[in-house]
């Protein structure tokens, strides 16, 4: 009996095994970061994400930009959340501003945001 166990027991291991999927971070932190996007969105908090330094980076005029567009800089600094893509996230929220604002806002963008691609 002890014997049959544990042949049902490795064949259940190894079919788990050769069925299990990779998983690629990257492609974790941009679906998470897709969804936390839209959910932000429809929360109604919109925000351009950024990468910072030790100091966080402040823009002479971005209030202007923030107050004009009801959105608002986050700045990470040097400590980023692992599991976020910014570049991703911000994608999906330059979208959203493009079609409520057109392209104009991208004019008046901070250009230190990255993902919103060229089109400014």
């Amino acid at each position: 009996m002890k014997k049959f166990l544990l042949i049902v027991l490795f064949i259940c291991f190894t079919a788990a095994y050769l069925s299990a999927k990779v998983v690629n971070p990257a492609d974790t932190s941009k679906q998470y970061s897709i969804k936390l996007a839209n959910t932000d969105l429809k929360n109604g908090t919109v925000k351009f994400l950024l990468r910072g330094g030790i100091v966080s980076t402040y823009v002479k005029g971005q209030e202007i930009f923030e107050k004009k567009y009801s959105i608002a800089y986050r700045d990470f600094g040097c400590v980023m959340p692992a599991n976020i893509s910014i570049e991703d996230y911000n994608k999906v929220v330059a979208s959203f501003m493009d079609k409520k604002y057109g392209k104009g806002w991208r004019k008046d963008v901070r250009r230190d945001v990255q993902g919103i691609g060229s089109d400014g």
